[in-house]
């Protein structure tokens, strides 16, 4: 009986059920023929925040907008052994040079140097070596396969020792004659990182100037030339000048890196293989124009039937 009585009330409930529905709270769901949520929109929607993020303003100079996309270019024109600095010591670098750089270009403007014949030239000629330079890596792109990379990997590094490396520390001044003062500091025995740490206006001053194993490749052609002819332990005994500064070096290590894996060098085969690609793509596109050629004089130069 007491079965027959559960089962009396459980369909009392049921059967209830459209009566009580008129009473129900707003939240219950009214259509469970459908979610009741959005499942369709993502609720971290981060393609569409990767697509934004390069144009998010990160400074203004005169109302002319800096973005983030600015300064991720900007940080991509460093050499590799800058460009291994903390990220933050990055951004702040680089907006502050972008800063720098607008507040000079709205006063070439303020002044009418963009109206300037020779400067106008100048502009061209860098828009057509942007446009250019893309094109090819785009028309060089396409002919690189997968297999191809791999053959090369082959043939480069597969089986064979890796680079040398050095590891060292720096410090960076205005003048040389303040570079001159801190070698003679050095050679009288003063610590370099703790001369570093005060005189360095290198962002690698906060750790005494250390700066991570790097090969040559990723170094300044003056910094390379003598980071690697100096011997573990020696410092530099004249200022080095290099990108605008003056440098004083000291060799902490030097090594071989191990073969580098097929993952690591990947970018740099396919940057390779496309340089190859270079002259077929220029004379693909040579052949689908009209070039014609003038002496100094203004006659057209003869082409010997070309």
């Amino acid at each position: 009986m007491k079965c027959l009585a559960s089962f009396a009330a459980l369909a009392a409930v049921l059967l209830a059920g459209p009566a009580m529905a008129q009473g129900a709270s707003p939240a219950a769901p009214t259509d469970l023929t459908r979610p009741q949520f959005d499942t369709e929109t993502p609720q971290y929607d981060v393609a569409s925040a990767m697509a934004k993020a390069p144009k998010t303003v990160v400074a203004e100079v005169d109302g002319r907008p800096i973005t983030l996309g600015d300064v991720g270019d900007a940080i991509r024109a460093l050499p590799m052994a800058i460009a291994q600095r903390p990220f933050d010591v990055l951004f702040r670098q680089a907006r502050e040079e972008l800063v720098q750089r607008q507040a000079l270009v709205v006063r070439a403007l303020q002044t009418g140097l963009d109206e300037d014949p020779a400067i106008k030239r100048k502009i061209q000629a860098e828009t057509n070596r942007i446009l250019s330079d893309a094109y090819l890596q785009q028309a060089t792109a396409a002919h690189v396969t997968e297999q191809m990379l791999l053959e090369a990997y082959d043939r480069v590094y597969k089986g064979k020792p890796g680079v040398d490396e050095v590891r060292f520390q720096l410090i960076l001044v205005a003048t040389q004659r303040e570079a001159s003062d801190i070698i003679k500091e050095l050679q009288g025995g003063a610590d370099f990182a703790t001369v570093a740490r005060r005189s360095s206006k290198d962002p690698t001053s906060v750790i005494g100037g250390e700066v991570a194993f790097v090969n040559r490749e990723g170094l300044t052609p003056e910094i390379g030339a003598v980071a690697f002819a100096l011997a573990p332990g020696e410092i530099t005994r004249y200022p080095v000048a290099a990108s605008g500064a003056w440098y004083v070096l000291k060799v902490e290590e030097r090594r071989q890196a191990e073969t580098p894996p097929f993952v690591v060098v990947r970018e740099a085969l396919r940057r390779y293989l496309q340089r190859q690609e270079v002259r077929p793509v220029v004379k693909a596109a040579l052949e689908q124009m009209t070039v014609r050629e003038y002496e100094i004089t203004g006659k057209e130069q003869s082409t010997g039937g070309q």
